[in-house]
């Protein structure tokens, strides 16, 4: 089961930052984070930065990308700046 940190304001969104969760891909990962929090919709976490073992997923396969049981997913919420 991978595990999933969330930064940022997702940090104070939800009880805590750290969730195990076993799934096939990104796109399951962030359903399954959805149900178990669902201050986080799918929406949201979609428009988030996310990384699989500190590898943005823009450089790998997007929501596609295979998930192992050793990985290491974090969710960093977008920033936005004025």
């Amino acid at each position: 089961m991978a595990k999933v940190r969330l930064f940022g304001i997702y940090s104070i969104k939800v009880a805590r930052d750290e969730f195990i969760i076993e799934a096939e891909n990104i796109e399951e990962v962030l359903q399954k984070l959805n149900v178990m929090e669902p201050s986080l919709t799918m929406g949201l976490l979609k428009r988030s930065l996310i990384f699989v073992n500190n590898k943005n997923i823009t450089e790998l396969n997007m929501f596609k990308t295979k998930v192992g049981p050793n990985d290491k997913i974090s969710i960093l919420s977008p920033i936005a700046g004025g």
